[in-house]
């Protein structure tokens, strides 16, 4: 073999190692910021109203969120309120009020929570409310026990 030869074997070689490499630390990369993403992390309550622009209720009781965040963001929450309050919150977030019976597509969105409904409840009201074209909010408020209601929202950039 002449002595070009081998370094074009030995130049070869390490164009793969290289790129062996940079894969590695692409992959590495992409399994960090999964796991910085995870669908089920939880919220802070600044978080949520800074997502929302508006305050939970008060009152509030039982908050579960989840916050998952890639090319686009979703944020699930549910909580417990007096009743006025979580009235007086599904109408910030949907100003043109719930409709009784109504799921505005909300169900679906809770894969692998257990939280979250597997179908809508009884005596629910639900609609949805698009924000400046940045934000959809997805609202359903149902009984959860004399004088309170449990909200559930989906909250996702568009």
């Amino acid at each position: 073999m002449s002595p070009g030869a081998a370094r074009r074997g030995g130049a070869a070689l390490l164009i793969v190692a290289l790129l062996i490499v940079a894969l590695l630390a692409v992959a590495l990369l992409a399994a960090g910021l999964l796991a910085a993403h995870d669908p089920a992390s939880p919220a802070t309550t600044a978080e949520i109203e800074a997502f929302l622009g508006t305050a939970l209720p008060p009152g509030r009781s039982d908050l579960r969120a989840a916050d998952e965040q890639g090319i686009d963001r979703l944020m699930r929450l549910r909580l417990d309120a007096p009743e006025a309050e979580a009235e007086a919150f599904a109408a910030r977030l949907v100003p043109g009020g719930l409709a009784r019976g109504v799921d505005p597509g909300l169900v679906v969105l809770g894969s692998g929570l257990d939280w979250w409904p597997a179908a809508l409840p009884e005596g629910a009201a639900g609609d949805e409310a698009l924000v400046a074209g940045h934000r959809a909010h997805k609202v359903v408020v149902a009984p959860s026990g004399p004088g309170r209601q449990r909200v559930w929202v989906a909250v996702f950039t568009l």
